[in-house]
């Protein structure tokens, strides 16, 4: 059961309210499994791969150095940091989907 004190509930809930990518409007190229790919999968990579899904574009993948998903992402290597110190006035990732900025968080 989602509660009101989940953190991610609203985060959740503005996806959910967006709907579904895009329809993919990059043409299908014989031999072209990609049409974008990412190197990095940390926030930025993240990010990169969310916004070009938003766009239509599709066959977007991100490849991260991580044996696996538990292991991704800079925040469980080499950061090490239990809380994000971001501060919560500067833009970010968000997108312009205010329950995914720093502030919300």
């Amino acid at each position: 059961m989602t509660t009101m004190t989940d953190s991610d509930f609203a985060a959740r809930e503005a996806l959910r309210l967006l709907g579904p990518d895009p329809e993919n409007w990059v043409p299908d190229r014989p031999g072209i499994d990609h049409n974008v790919t990412i190197i990095g999968g940390s926030g930025s990579g993240s990010t990169f791969v969310f916004a070009l899904r938003r766009a239509g574009i599709g066959r977007v993948t991100a490849i991260d150095a991580a044996d696996d998903e538990a292991h991704a992402g800079v925040w469980l290597t080499r950061a090490r940091m239990e809380k994000l110190r971001t501060p919560k006035n500067v833009p970010g990732p968000e997108l312009g989907i205010p329950e995914l900025s720093f502030q919300a968080w």
